[in-house]
């Protein structure tokens, strides 16, 4: 899937894919359980702003409906989340 940089639009690359910080969230998300959800973080050299990307993955067993609640859960829970020079994208595959 291409990524862009939601503040200056380049391309993200593999290499912009902050493994460190990814891993962590990466970690924390399983320590709570969650299923469903894989988080991503990117660094742009360009801007130097970052990206969270929550990518969202339907459960099996999930209806279309179920779903699209709980991705429109998780974006009304993202809207709350604020940090500088961060943008948190949620995106259903």
């Amino acid at each position: 899937m291409e990524r862009t940089c939601s503040h200056c639009r380049r391309s993200l690359t593999p290499m912009d894919l902050a493994g460190e910080q990814s891993e962590g969230m990466e970690a924390e998300r399983q320590a709570l359980g969650l299923e469903g959800v894989r988080f991503l973080y990117y660094n742009c050299p360009a801007c130097g702003y970052a990206d969270i990307f929550v990518d969202v993955h339907p459960l099996a067993g999930e209806s279309a409906q179920e779903f699209h609640r709980r991705r429109a859960d998780l974006e009304a829970g993202v809207r709350q989340l604020h940090g500088e020079q961060v943008e948190v994208i949620v995106t259903a595959l």
